[in-house]
Protein backbone atom coordinates (compact mmCIF):
# COMPACT_ATOMS: atom_id res chain seq x y z
CA UNK A 1 0.00 0.00 0.00
CA UNK A 2 1.20 3.54 -0.59
CA UNK A 3 -0.11 5.42 1.77
CA UNK A 4 3.33 6.75 3.51
CA UNK A 5 3.62 8.73 -0.01
CA UNK A 6 0.77 10.37 1.09
CA UNK A 7 2.38 11.35 5.02
CA UNK A 8 5.66 12.33 3.07
CA UNK A 9 3.48 15.40 1.96
CA UNK A 10 1.65 16.00 5.24
CA UNK A 11 5.12 17.11 6.91
CA UNK A 12 5.39 20.15 3.79
CA UNK A 13 6.91 23.37 4.93
CA UNK A 14 8.18 22.35 9.00
CA UNK A 15 10.04 25.69 9.91
CA UNK A 16 14.05 25.13 11.25
CA UNK A 17 14.01 24.16 14.69
CA UNK A 18 16.49 22.20 16.35
CA UNK A 19 14.00 19.29 17.05
CA UNK A 20 10.36 18.96 15.87
CA UNK A 21 7.91 16.37 15.26
CA UNK A 22 4.65 15.73 14.23
CA UNK A 23 2.33 12.29 14.24
CA UNK A 24 -0.63 12.15 11.63
CA UNK A 25 -3.13 9.05 10.84
CA UNK A 26 -4.44 8.10 7.60
CA UNK A 27 -7.91 6.76 6.71
CA UNK A 28 -9.51 5.65 4.07
CA UNK A 29 -13.27 6.21 3.39
CA UNK A 30 -15.04 4.35 5.53
CA UNK A 31 -12.62 2.28 7.15
CA UNK A 32 -10.83 3.64 10.51
CA UNK A 33 -7.57 4.37 10.68
CA UNK A 34 -5.11 2.44 8.07
CA UNK A 35 -1.81 4.23 9.01
CA UNK A 36 0.27 6.03 11.50
CA UNK A 37 3.34 8.27 10.69
CA UNK A 38 5.95 9.84 13.37
CA UNK A 39 7.93 12.80 11.61
CA UNK A 40 10.91 14.49 13.09
CA UNK A 41 13.18 16.60 11.94
CA UNK A 42 16.32 17.92 13.54
CA UNK A 43 19.40 20.48 12.91
CA UNK A 44 22.41 20.03 14.62
CA UNK A 45 25.30 22.78 15.84
CA UNK A 46 27.61 22.06 12.89
CA UNK A 47 25.04 23.01 10.12
CA UNK A 48 23.66 19.67 9.59
CA UNK A 49 19.95 18.30 9.52
CA UNK A 50 18.31 14.36 9.63
CA UNK A 51 14.61 14.02 9.09
CA UNK A 52 12.95 10.70 9.38
CA UNK A 53 9.43 9.15 8.96
CA UNK A 54 8.27 5.74 10.30
CA UNK A 55 5.20 4.89 8.41
CA UNK A 56 3.11 1.46 10.16
CA UNK A 57 -0.20 0.23 9.01
CA UNK A 58 -2.67 -0.14 11.66
CA UNK A 59 -5.73 -2.11 11.80
CA UNK A 60 -6.76 -3.95 9.16
CA UNK A 61 -4.58 -2.71 7.05
CA UNK A 62 -1.83 -3.86 9.12
CA UNK A 63 -3.27 -7.82 8.69
CA UNK A 64 -3.88 -7.36 5.05
CA UNK A 65 -0.50 -5.58 4.70
CA UNK A 66 1.65 -8.15 7.04
CA UNK A 67 2.84 -5.59 9.62
CA UNK A 68 4.29 -3.12 6.71
CA UNK A 69 6.70 -0.06 7.73
CA UNK A 70 7.92 2.33 5.56
CA UNK A 71 11.12 4.27 7.01
CA UNK A 72 12.44 7.59 4.88
CA UNK A 73 15.56 9.17 6.26
CA UNK A 74 16.97 12.91 4.70
CA UNK A 75 20.41 13.59 5.72
CA UNK A 76 22.52 16.60 4.33
CA UNK A 77 23.16 20.30 5.84
CA UNK A 78 21.90 23.64 6.14
CA UNK A 79 22.78 26.18 3.82
CA UNK A 80 21.00 29.78 3.55
CA UNK A 81 18.12 28.60 5.22
CA UNK A 82 18.12 25.69 2.65
CA UNK A 83 17.95 22.15 2.82
CA UNK A 84 20.70 20.30 0.67
CA UNK A 85 20.75 16.75 0.84
CA UNK A 86 23.75 14.27 1.05
CA UNK A 87 21.47 11.08 1.67
CA UNK A 88 18.08 10.01 0.79
CA UNK A 89 17.27 6.21 2.42
CA UNK A 90 14.06 4.76 1.88
CA UNK A 91 13.35 1.43 4.39
CA UNK A 92 10.35 -1.05 3.73
CA UNK A 93 9.57 -4.47 5.94
CA UNK A 94 7.24 -6.36 6.50
CA UNK A 95 7.17 -9.92 8.65
CA UNK A 96 8.38 -11.78 5.82
CA UNK A 97 10.93 -9.63 3.84
CA UNK A 98 13.15 -5.96 3.90
CA UNK A 99 14.22 -3.99 1.39
CA UNK A 100 16.65 -0.61 0.93
CA UNK A 101 17.41 1.74 -1.11
CA UNK A 102 19.84 4.48 -0.25
CA UNK A 103 20.56 7.50 -2.63
CA UNK A 104 23.93 9.38 -2.13
CA UNK A 105 24.07 12.66 -4.09
CA UNK A 106 27.53 14.39 -5.82
CA UNK A 107 26.00 17.89 -6.04
CA UNK A 108 29.03 19.01 -7.59
CA UNK A 109 28.90 16.25 -10.79
CA UNK A 110 24.93 16.32 -11.02
CA UNK A 111 24.47 12.50 -10.14
CA UNK A 112 22.51 10.64 -8.08
CA UNK A 113 23.79 7.07 -6.63
CA UNK A 114 20.91 4.44 -5.81
CA UNK A 115 22.34 1.37 -3.60
CA UNK A 116 19.78 -1.31 -3.67
CA UNK A 117 19.92 -3.61 -0.70
CA UNK A 118 17.40 -6.79 -0.44
CA UNK A 119 17.75 -10.07 0.87
CA UNK A 120 20.91 -11.32 0.41
CA UNK A 121 21.76 -9.38 -2.85
CA UNK A 122 23.06 -5.67 -2.90
CA UNK A 123 23.31 -3.32 -6.31
CA UNK A 124 24.70 0.34 -6.87
CA UNK A 125 23.73 2.01 -9.88
CA UNK A 126 23.72 5.64 -11.26
CA UNK A 127 19.90 7.05 -11.10
CA UNK A 128 17.88 8.17 -13.93
CA UNK A 129 18.23 11.71 -13.02
CA UNK A 130 19.75 14.21 -10.90
CA UNK A 131 17.47 16.27 -8.85
CA UNK A 132 19.35 18.56 -6.38
CA UNK A 133 16.47 17.59 -3.30
CA UNK A 134 14.76 14.69 -2.61
CA UNK A 135 11.27 14.31 -1.87
CA UNK A 136 11.83 15.34 2.55
CA UNK A 137 14.25 18.10 1.98
CA UNK A 138 11.88 19.61 -0.94
CA UNK A 139 8.93 19.80 0.92
CA UNK A 140 10.58 21.03 4.04
CA UNK A 141 12.13 23.84 1.90
CA UNK A 142 8.92 24.85 0.19
CA UNK A 143 8.44 27.47 2.34
CA UNK A 144 10.74 29.60 -0.42
CA UNK A 145 8.48 28.15 -3.24
CA UNK A 146 5.25 29.44 -1.43
CA UNK A 147 6.17 32.97 -1.57
CA UNK A 148 5.70 33.83 -5.53
CA UNK A 149 2.43 31.22 -5.20
CA UNK A 150 3.38 30.62 -9.04
CA UNK A 151 2.36 27.05 -10.53
CA UNK A 152 5.46 25.07 -10.98
CA UNK A 153 7.24 21.84 -11.43
CA UNK A 154 9.30 20.52 -9.40
CA UNK A 155 11.67 17.77 -9.24
CA UNK A 156 13.07 15.73 -6.24
CA UNK A 157 14.49 12.08 -5.50
CA UNK A 158 11.76 9.72 -4.25
CA UNK A 159 9.09 11.91 -6.30
CA UNK A 160 7.81 9.84 -9.58
CA UNK A 161 10.56 7.09 -10.98
CA UNK A 162 11.10 8.32 -14.46
CA UNK A 163 11.88 11.91 -13.74
CA UNK A 164 10.94 12.94 -10.11
CA UNK A 165 8.55 15.58 -11.02
CA UNK A 166 5.73 16.93 -8.68
CA UNK A 167 3.99 19.41 -10.07
CA UNK A 168 2.49 22.03 -7.41
CA UNK A 169 -0.72 24.02 -8.28
CA UNK A 170 -2.31 27.24 -6.55
CA UNK A 171 -6.04 27.03 -6.26
CA UNK A 172 -7.91 29.85 -7.07
CA UNK A 173 -11.66 31.07 -7.31
CA UNK A 174 -14.05 28.15 -7.89
CA UNK A 175 -11.01 25.96 -6.96
CA UNK A 176 -10.22 27.28 -3.99
CA UNK A 177 -13.59 27.26 -2.60
CA UNK A 178 -14.16 23.78 -3.97
CA UNK A 179 -10.83 22.62 -1.69
CA UNK A 180 -11.88 24.95 1.20
CA UNK A 181 -14.98 22.39 1.45
CA UNK A 182 -13.14 19.58 1.05
CA UNK A 183 -10.68 19.96 3.27
CA UNK A 184 -13.63 21.48 5.94
CA UNK A 185 -11.66 25.01 6.72
CA UNK A 186 -11.26 28.25 5.29
CA UNK A 187 -8.12 28.67 7.24
CA UNK A 188 -4.15 28.59 6.12
CA UNK A 189 -2.67 28.02 2.93
CA UNK A 190 -4.06 25.59 0.11
CA UNK A 191 -2.30 23.76 -2.20
CA UNK A 192 -2.79 21.05 -4.74
CA UNK A 193 0.29 18.60 -5.41
CA UNK A 194 0.23 16.56 -8.41
CA UNK A 195 2.68 13.45 -7.95
CA UNK A 196 2.24 12.39 -11.48
CA UNK A 197 2.27 8.70 -10.37
CA UNK A 198 -0.42 6.27 -9.89
CA UNK A 199 -1.58 5.94 -6.48
CA UNK A 200 -4.36 3.08 -6.08
CA UNK A 201 -7.29 4.58 -8.65
CA UNK A 202 -5.46 7.87 -8.97
CA UNK A 203 -3.96 8.05 -12.17
CA UNK A 204 -1.37 11.28 -11.63
CA UNK A 205 -1.98 11.07 -7.69
CA UNK A 206 -3.78 14.67 -7.09
CA UNK A 207 -3.33 15.41 -3.45
CA UNK A 208 -5.31 18.56 -1.57
CA UNK A 209 -3.53 20.21 0.86
CA UNK A 210 -4.41 22.54 3.51
CA UNK A 211 -1.28 23.82 6.06
CA UNK A 212 -1.90 25.82 9.22
CA UNK A 213 -0.65 29.06 10.67
CA UNK A 214 2.48 27.59 12.21
CA UNK A 215 3.47 25.71 8.60
CA UNK A 216 3.06 22.38 9.33
CA UNK A 217 0.42 20.44 7.16
CA UNK A 218 -3.09 19.80 9.03
CA UNK A 219 -4.87 18.04 6.26
CA UNK A 220 -4.22 16.59 2.78
CA UNK A 221 -6.81 14.59 0.84
CA UNK A 222 -6.28 12.04 -1.79
CA UNK A 223 -9.59 11.93 -4.03
CA UNK A 224 -11.90 9.57 -5.16
CA UNK A 225 -10.10 6.26 -4.55
CA UNK A 226 -11.53 2.95 -5.81
CA UNK A 227 -14.80 1.98 -4.61
CA UNK A 228 -14.84 4.31 -0.79
CA UNK A 229 -13.88 7.27 -1.74
CA UNK A 230 -11.22 9.95 -0.45
CA UNK A 231 -8.02 9.05 1.25
CA UNK A 232 -7.71 11.55 4.52
CA UNK A 233 -4.14 12.15 5.90
CA UNK A 234 -4.67 14.40 9.16
CA UNK A 235 -1.81 15.74 11.87
CA UNK A 236 -3.33 14.06 15.14
CA UNK A 237 -0.28 15.91 17.66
Amino acid sequence: MKLPILVLLLCAQLACAKVLSATYEVSYGVFDTLGVADARFETREDGTYTIRIEARTSGIAKVLSNNRVEIYESHGILKDGRLIPHKYAKTRRTDSKKSIKIYTFDHEAKTVWRETIERDEWDRVKNDYYASEDILSLFFNFKHYLQSRQNRSLQAVGGNKKDGRIDVVFPEKEELSRMRGKLETSGGEFLKVVLNDRIFASEKGELLINLGSDGLCEKAVLEDVLFFGDIVGRRVR
